[in-house]
């Protein structure tokens, strides 16, 4: 669990334990797409999958080979804009370091984070 709020762009992973499919259900990175205004223990997030979509729509990004190599599982994964949530930080851990056994929590960059948003804006009509 985190106690402090992670920047926007972080991938960290999160529990969605509790929740019901076809809800996103298991533990998986997240990338933080803002943090609340009002509450410090809330962020808004968007899930990686390394499950390609059947159809790839505009709400689908394909991940950089090199940022999942470094930081994830190194399979070809995907950001899942359609399946936006707002979640706890207590749900929420950094991710481990696969060289030197640190946690972190890297950053996916300011350009890949507006392609975020605008897939995000897109799938729902904002």
């Amino acid at each position: 669990m985190l106690n402090f709020q992670p920047k926007t762009g972080s991938v960290v992973y999160c529990d969605y334990k509790g929740f019901v499919a076809p809800e996103m259900v298991k533990k998986r990175p997240v990338i933080v797409v803002s943090k609340h205004k009002h509450n410090s223990k809330l962020l808004t997030v968007v899930p990686i999958s390394t499950t390609e979509p059947t159809t790839i729509l505009e709400y689908h990004i394909e991940m950089d080979s090199k940022f999942c190599l470094l930081h994830l599982s190194g399979k070809k994964s995907w950001v899942k804009c359609d399946m936006i949530n707002v979640v706890s930080l207590d749900r929420l851990n950094l991710v481990r370091d696969k060289n030197s056994g640190l946690r972190h929590a890297p950053n996916v960059g300011h350009i890949f984070l507006i392609r975020i948003k605008e897939a995000i804006r897109k799938v729902h009509g904002l």
